[in-house]
């Protein structure tokens, strides 16, 4: 068994390599994310959990992934649909299922999100006026299509 301290240096570095493209696709927004893959980090199928901290009143955008998603406010607070959530609070979206925006709260916020696929954190769906925008971070291996964008 294995542990990791929140604290620890480093710990905003964790994740399987494939994932650091999706870190560094979020640091100019000063979010912060750790990864833990929950099997075989190379399987777009394994599952994977992932700290987020965001900074105080940081504004999510609407937007969807392929995979479910469960999300638990460890940190802070997170306005979800108006109300808002508290440390222990969850959240869950279905896939394909738009969410947000979620607002982090004016001491920021820290939460721990399940997605059941890695393929499902590397493909963004944001909700736009035009419609739905899709981005991959994820290498074109990790989808059926075979299609990167």
């Amino acid at each position: 068994m294995a542990t990791v301290k929140f604290d620890a240096p480093g710990f905003w570095d964790l994740g399987p390599e494939v994932l650091k493209v999706v870190r560094e696709a979020a640091a100019p927004f000063e979010l912060r994310l750790s990864f833990f893959a929950l099997g075989d980090p190379e399987d777009p199928s394994t599952a994977v959990a992932n700290m987020l901290e965001m900074p105080p009143n940081f504004v999510l955008p609407r937007h969807a992934h392929d995979c479910e998603r469960l999300e638990i406010v460890v940190r802070g607070t997170l306005e979800v649909d108006g109300e808002i959530l508290h440390p222990g609070d969850i959240s869950v979206a279905r896939p394909m299922e738009m969410y947000g925006p979620h607002i982090a709260g004016p001491e920021g916020c820290v939460t721990l999100e399940f997605f059941s696929s890695m393929q499902g954190v590397g493909q963004v769906i944001l909700d736009t006026p035009d419609g739905p925008e899709v981005t991959r971070y994820l290498e074109s291996r990790y989808f059926d299509d075979g299609d990167e964008s």
